[in-house]
């Protein structure tokens, strides 16, 4: 029989242990395989980088979203950073409604064709996110109750893929 103080001890120091790697290769998989992942942007497993910070090192200082004009580039912070873990997540998840760049560099030399298709891309991911703010009764861009197109220059729109 046991000592009750050893037994005590021993219970401390297992529940101190890390998890065991299967439980982080579950907790990897799940979070991989998640589809709202995007909506806790910093959210992510041991030893892997968030959503956000995957969109932060692959665009950071240069992503269409930091050249919004007016009244875009008045929305919420918390906006912004579900826009890009979601944009992450796409092509995390290879989505085919992925915008083809995000680099303001590679978007200046695409075809017109491109452009427009990744503009209506843009469009939709930042629509999908402030619909799904609103919803929680937040104020993604200040005086807007309903997402206002943009991005798509009406003599672009015929080039979009249906």
């Amino acid at each position: 029989m046991t000592n009750p103080v050893e037994h005590w001890q021993l219970q401390e120091v297992n529940s101190e242990r890390p998890a065991p790697q299967e439980d982080d290769h579950q907790a990897v998989e799940n979070w991989e395989t998640d589809p709202e992942a995007w909506k806790e942007p910093d959210a992510v497993p041991s030893a892997m980088s968030s959503l956000l910070d995957r969109f932060r090192d692959l665009y950071e200082e240069k992503s269409l979203l930091d050249g919004l004009k007016t009244p875009l580039n008045q929305a919420s912070p918390e906006f912004f950073d579900l826009v890009k873990a979601y944009w992450a997540q796409l092509a995390r998840d290879g989505s085919p409604e992925l915008p083809l760049t995000a680099d303001q560099d590679e978007y200046r030399r695409m075809s017109v064709g491109d452009k427009a298709v990744t503009a209506h891309r843009m469009n939709e991911a930042m629509r999908h996110v402030f619909d799904w703010m609103l919803s929680h009764g937040k104020e993604p861009i200040p005086g807007w109750t309903q997402w206002q197109k943009t991005g798509v220059p009406p003599e672009m729109e015929h080039l979009i893929e249906n």
